[in-house]
């Protein structure tokens, strides 16, 4: 068993690990334990968020009594430093400069001058030289097409949680400015009979590609000597990557036809999110009904695509109750997932959809609502068994090509992370309207966009699998639903009846498994 360990101070980080971690290992192999629970020799992983320095010392105890592994989040008691080798050091000047961005220009990118670097060390966990700006902007101030959240200085959990400094045989990645490294961001400690990793944030990596390395020390880092748990891909089983795309419909509907005529042709599912004050034209419906007459995906993008889903539960849930009604008449399918409008998802907005009968909600992006950016999508902290989210803040828009060098190059870069990560990569765009184009000169100049960032995924990818929506999000309702069972040494896989025809695979000790019930692993 995996246990999550935290102090009441942080308790809310805990909580969004905690989920985190049951998105990779299923909700059955991590919990929240208290600090006795360390005396029982139940967990052979831990992850410890910003410790105090009792709770250190417990920590050291548990260390030395059998074959371990520790993840240790943010903070790291006195204790801790000594036996781990870190120094404390002064915090750099001028923080509000180095550690954010300026709004994206565009036909460009916007990135912060403080920038977390990789290097050679994270290879033992499956790493390259990644890179990670404190904050970065393809649109204004609002969207990063790499996918990844903030790293703050503002000592909440989202900030750098403290200044230290590791060895550089230990160090996995450091904070640099310019390209002076002044703080340590990440780290991996071996000892004889446990190995240690560290991240100078107390949610660590929850909202990054980088959570691959947690994934990565869970599962594979030293299997034959040390204790390692199975993890659910976002990938499923026969497949090396994984694609959806969507457009949402905010002010028209049926100027999606050239788009999905091309998607047609190229063999690719199509998925169009509706907010419902455009069906009050009944021109816009008839697209609606031909799309899941052809199997494709219509998802709820709102009733008016109101800021905030109108800013309340109650306003949220007559939101989502509203349009959940029309586009179920319109279409005569049932409406399962909603994606947030400005792709703002607060917590109540989670609540009210659950409450309005939604299986799902997708959105996700830098500007706001830290909680919802994941790395994987499944099951959320503080929400019902069985409702699910996704992040999807890749944009696909005119206007975010680079007016220099390869246009696409950064959706190629974001596609790359993706898979190398094994993380199901999501892009979307918008429809035309007479008002707005999003920076598209004309639909070919968009459908020529589109087939070219299609062709270098099959280029890059062995056996990509492209999926609507609908089928994306079922199959991570269906990851989400695999529970691990561990018995002595034996890890059994259990699954309820499938909500999608894709099969997830099973990561464990550097082998891939198709993941059916009753599998065992040792």
């Amino acid at each position: 068993m995996i246990g999550v360990l935290a102090t009441l101070a942080s308790n809310h980080a805990a909580q969004l690990v905690l989920a985190a971690l049951r998105r990779s290992v299923t909700f059955t192999q991590a919990r929240l334990i208290s600090l006795a629970s360390l005396e029982t020799n139940e967990y052979s992983i831990i992850v410890a968020i910003s410790p105090t320095e009792t709770f250190g010392e417990q920590l050291l105890d548990w260390l030395s009594n059998g074959k371990r592994k520790l993840i240790l989040f943010g903070n790291v008691p006195l204790c801790l430093e000594k036996s781990l080798g870190f120094e404390r050091t002064e915090w750099p000047a001028d923080a509000i400069n180095w550690s954010r961005s300026k709004p994206a220009a565009l036909y460009s990118f916007s990135e912060s001058t403080g920038v977390i670097q990789y290097g050679d060390l994270a290879k033992m966990l499956a790493a390259s030289n990644w890179r990670r700006p404190m904050e970065r902007f393809d649109f204004m101030e609002e969207w990063n097409n790499l996918g990844y959240g903030a790293i703050r200085m503002d000592a909440s959990i989202w900030s750098i949680a403290a200044p230290l400094k590791v060895q550089l045989k230990d160090e996995l990645a450091s904070l640099n400015i310019g390209k002076q490294s002044k703080l340590s961001y990440a780290a991996l400690f071996n000892l004889k009979d446990a190995s240690v990793l560290w991240f100078n944030r107390e949610v660590g990596p929850i909202d990054s590609f980088e959570w691959r390395l947690v994934e990565e020390f869970i599962a594979n880092f030293r299997h034959q000597d040390l204790p390692c748990y199975p993890i659910v891909l976002e990938i499923p089983w026969g497949h090396d990557a994984a694609v959806t795309m969507r457009l949402d419909c905010d002010e028209d509907v049926e100027s999606a036809r050239p788009l999905w005529a091309a998607y047609q042709s190229l063999g690719v599912p199509f998925s169009l999110a509706v907010h419902t004050l455009n069906l009050s034209d009944v021109g816009q419906r008839p697209i609606l009904r031909e799309l899941v007459a052809c199997g494709e995906s219509v998802l709820s993008h709102t009733a008016t695509h109101a800021p905030n889903w109108g800013g309340s539960y109650s306003a949220a849930l007559i939101e989502g109750q509203l349009s959940k009604e029309v586009l179920e008449e319109v279409t005569g399918v049932q409406i399962k997932y909603a994606v947030s409008p400005f792709h703002q998802t607060p917590s109540y907005a989670l609540e009210a959809l659950s409450d309005a009968g939604y299986s799902g909600c997708i959105g996700g992006i830098i500007r706001n609502d830290p909680e919802f950016l994941l790395a994987r999508g499944g099951e959320l902290a503080y929400m019902p068994v069985g409702f699910i989210g996704h992040s999807q803040q890749v944009m696909l828009h005119g206007d975010c090509l680079l007016g220099q060098g390869d246009a696409l190059q950064i959706y190629k870069d974001a596609f790359r992370l993706a898979h190398q990560t094994k993380a199901l990569f999501g892009y979307l765009d918008h429809p035309f309207s007479v008002r707005y184009q999003y920076g598209w000169r004309d639909e070919d100049v968009r459908i020529n966009a589109h087939t070219e960032l299609i062709s270098f995924i099959r280029s890059s990818a062995v056996n990509p699998v492209f999926l609507s929506q609908n089928d994306a999000m079922d199959f991570i309702g269906s990851k989400a639903a695999i529970t691990v069972v561990k018995s002595d040494e034996t890890f059994t896989i259990q699954m309820q009846l499938p909500k999608s025809l894709l099969t997830p695979s099973i990561e464990f000790k550097k082998q891939l498994f198709k993941a059916v019930s009753g599998l065992e692993l040792q």
